[in-house]
């Protein structure tokens, strides 16, 4: 009986991070080395979460910033910004870590390049500023 429960919970954590890899914390694109972010644009198009999480595709590949509250830590390197109902997942970097617990709920902004991963927009931070 003993060997069929670890292999239930052997089971059970091999499906969990199958889930988790497939599921796409990081969404397969690298995030940006401190360098290549020093030497982006710092020209970046103010709009809302709701604007980016409605129209995606108008923004894919853009320098965004936008303004939110530190809803939830999506996984070890990413984090979900809200505004009112609508959210976009944002993905730290070096230069923009990881908000601590303490600031959830917490108004920030946000500026980072948007890609679309599985039809859902992703914000790749460079800077987080909290309000």
């Amino acid at each position: 009986m003993k060997r069929y429960t670890a292999l239930i919970l052997t089971s059970t954590a091999v499906l969990l991070v199958s889930l988790v890899v497939a599921g796409g914390c990081g969404g397969g694109k690298s995030t940006p080395k401190a360098s290549q972010s020093a030497n982006q644009s710092t020209s970046a198009t103010k709009v809302t979460v709701q604007q980016v999480s409605t129209n995606p595709s108008n923004y894919d590949g853009q320098e965004i910033a936008t303004e939110g509250d530190y809803a939830v830590g999506y996984c070890s390197a990413c984090f979900l910004l809200k505004d009112g109902v609508s959210s976009l997942r944002v993905e730290v970097t070096d230069l923009a870590p990881m908000p601590p617990e303490s600031k959830l709920n917490s108004r920030m902004e946000v500026t980072g390049k948007i890609y679309i991963a599985q039809g859902s927009p992703n914000l790749v931070a460079n800077k987080i500023v909290y309000k």
